[in-house]
């Protein structure tokens, strides 16, 4: 609920002091008194969009102050079944229903990045995934004055799809919005062969930011779309791999990915080439971070998010409410 004030009288000069005194006035008969801004433009002879100018600029010398009650997000019934339900620390869930996929994303991104700044230590290293979700979360941080930290890539970039397939690119936002670090990945996410990608994992140029993969106080992580599913209206890893490729995963029982390491529904790992031919993080290395983060939406990807917690890898999930819904009726019914 927001809470609206105006404040009390000024001992300003005569013409300041009539200025201050017509918006607060302003301010009061619109916030507090309820009137409709035509009404007050009629009671002082003004035009409509000069009392939204008015209202505007109360609210800029401070004659108005707006505070917005603590959020209960996390506290839900539905949040807390799923937690239970799922093995997980915590569930938050936008209280937003949305069915475009993309709008979900962006729900369940500025809800994440609200989150955030309870759930990052004041210094350490920070992982994250690509993915359009993640690419918009990284966008929507707010400034953590004080800390000092330092964001790295979880795996390489894509050089088509987006500049939400080009993790270098995410890392260097969320590190500008927070104010912190961010190291650069040089290196492609898929490439042609296992052998290439291996001997690349050990090129001395790409060191820096792998070491740090042992270091990860958080990592923050999207969760691919099913192969079966269709397009989200997005870019995403799995539009990218061609689709006999995508059909194979099918055929394998794939239903998501995390930073390209493939899983079923039932939480296991699937041992298939594309995760072999991918430069990222290795699952021992993410199951070793103490906190893992996983922030996806939209009701198709219920079944990946399934799969995803029951990995073992997610420790807090951060989705919609439409896909929350979804999520619960499968997790009830396994």
């Amino acid at each position: 609920m927001a809470v609206v004030t105006t404040a009390g009288p000024s001992s300003a000069e005569p013409g300041a002091h009539e200025q201050r005194e017509l918006l607060r006035w302003v301010a009061e008969l619109y916030y507090i008194q309820q009137q409709g801004q035509a009404e007050i433009a009629g009671l002082i002879g003004v035009s409509v969009s000069k009392i939204s100018r008015l209202l505007a600029e109360a609210r800029r010398q401070g004659i108005v102050t707006i505070t917005v009650a603590d959020s209960q997000v996390g506290e839900s019934e539905l949040e807390r079944e799923l937690a239970w339900r799922l093995g997980l620390e915590r569930v938050y869930v936008a209280p937003a229903r949305v069915t475009d996929p993309a709008v979900a994303s962006r729900v369940a991104a500025l809800t994440a990045a609200r989150l955030l700044p309870d759930l990052l230590p004041n210094q350490g290293v920070i992982g994250l995934s690509g993915g359009y979700t993640v690419a918009q979360l990284a966008r929507s941080l707010e400034p953590q004055p004080g800390t000092d930290l330092l964001i790295v890539p979880l795996q390489g970039n894509w050089v088509e799809g987006g500049a939400h397939l080009h993790n270098d690119q995410v890392c260097r936002d969320a590190a500008q919005r927070l104010g912190g670090r961010a190291l650069s990945l040089p290196a492609p996410m898929l490439v042609e062969r296992a052998a290439t990608r291996d001997a690349l994992m050990h090129d001395k140029s790409i060191r820096p930011v792998t070491d740090r993969w042992g270091e990860l106080n958080v990592a923050i992580v999207g969760v691919g779309t099913s192969p079966a599913a269709e397009a989200p209206g997005y870019q995403s890893v799995v539009s990218q791999l061609g689709e006999m490729m995508r059909a194979d995963l099918v055929r394998q029982g794939v239903v998501g990915d995390l930073c390209a390491h493939m899983f079923d529904v039932h939480g296991q790992f699937v041992d298939h080439e594309v995760s072999r031919r991918t430069l990222g993080i290795s699952i021992p290395d993410l199951r070793r971070v103490p906190r893992v983060i996983a922030v996806a939406a939209g009701a198709a990807k219920a079944e990946s998010l399934l799969g995803a917690v029951r990995t073992g890898i997610p420790h807090i999930l951060i989705t919609d409410q439409v896909a929350a819904e979804h999520l619960l009726t499968l997790a009830r019914g396994s």
